[in-house]
């Protein structure tokens, strides 16, 4: 049952609504070339100017031509219902359908109507990697291997899955919370949105109602190595994964680079800087306790490296984030 605020915030019209629904025309704001012959693919720099995640309602009162985009994209059923067509495949979506889709795929949807609210849940390629790190990476789900697939620069990418969650009330309440807080995109709650993903992520992998893939499950060595950086991210390294696997150090640096298009070293500090924010937001620890915490021998590396990635230390980060008024947990540090 979702809430009479999130009913009223998704069934009112917004502009490109109704102009749609005056003129029976489909609007094309997205401002691509759809009359060239060719499947256009939509550009990914209007979506992610503010966060590594875009969520929008689906214009009402038309349809969707067939078009391509270079990130994965979630479509949730909130209402109604709508065809889609994967790789021309027609796919119906009833309200409590989840439709995950990955890179590549060719995608267009037909006519929809009042009743039919469509949310898009857009990820940007560089995060994929850091939800399967963060949360997903104990998991041998088909979710998380359909992740590590997208995350790889050669691989097939025209996957996709669907998942039934009107019967899974946990599923349902994540994605509410999650259209809540990212519907606007202003980035301010991005940290929220990106971890509600990944549960919420997690969550559909019990409620799989078809899919299509070009990859073998649970056969691939990077969700392994994935999974052995995540557990052991403080004291990793090439000559540990090597060794524990079998393999050549280069060999496994390579491995990394070819398949994800991040090395080694980037994978590593993209997890210390996750877990460095998590807990300069959420606790009162002093930023020399955090670089212990996160694999640093002293304050100033973590510093160093949070500036690059940030682009500002961790102590301003802290201080913004006590501006916006986020709670933050005090612990007794341990002697």
């Amino acid at each position: 049952m979702h809430s009479k605020v999130l009913d009223r915030l998704l069934f009112k019209e917004d502009p490109v609504e109704k102009l749609q629904k005056e003129t029976g025309k489909n609007v094309n704001d997205v401002h691509i070339d759809f009359n060239s012959g060719q499947t256009p693919q939509i550009p990914s720099q209007r979506y992610f100017q503010n966060s590594n995640i875009f969520i929008n309602k689906h214009h009402r009162y038309s349809y969707m031509p067939a078009h391509t985009h270079d990130f994965i994209e979630l479509n949730y059923m909130y209402s109604g219902h709508c065809r889609q067509y994967i790789n021309d495949e027609p796919v119906a979506l009833h309200a409590g359908n989840v439709i995950l889709m990955d890179k590549d795929i060719v995608q267009k949807i037909d006519y929809v109507g009042e009743s039919d609210i469509l949310i898009n849940i857009l990820i940007k390629d560089d995060s994929i990697l850091a939800n399967v790190l963060n949360t997903l990476a104990q998991s041998t789900s088909l979710v998380t291997q359909f992740l590590v697939n997208a995350s790889k620069v050669h691989a097939i990418h025209n996957n996709y899955i669907l998942f039934d969650a009107q019967k899974n009330e946990v599923a349902q309440h994540l994605i509410d919370s999650l259209i809540i807080r990212g519907l606007g995109n202003d980035g301010s709650n991005a940290r929220e949105v990106n971890l509600l993903l990944s549960l919420l992520l997690n969550e559909l992998s019990h409620s799989i109602e078809a899919e299509t893939h070009n990859f073998e499950s649970g056969t691939d060595d990077l969700l392994q190595i994935l999974q052995y950086i995540d557990q052991h991210f403080q004291t990793v390294s090439l000559a540990g994964i090597g060794r524990h696997f079998g393999y050549n150090s280069n060999y496994i640096g390579n491995k990394i680079k070819a398949e994800t298009g991040f090395s080694f070293q980037s994978l590593v500090n993209r997890k210390r800087v996750s877990l460095a924010k998590q807990l300069l937001a959420e606790t009162d620890y002093p930023i020399a306790r955090i670089a212990s915490e996160v694999g640093f021998s002293n304050a100033s590396s973590l510093s160093k490296l949070f500036s690059k990635q940030i682009g500002y230390t961790p102590g301003v980060f802290r201080q913004r984030r006590h501006v916006l008024d986020v709670p933050r947990i005090s612990r007794t540090l341990e002697s």
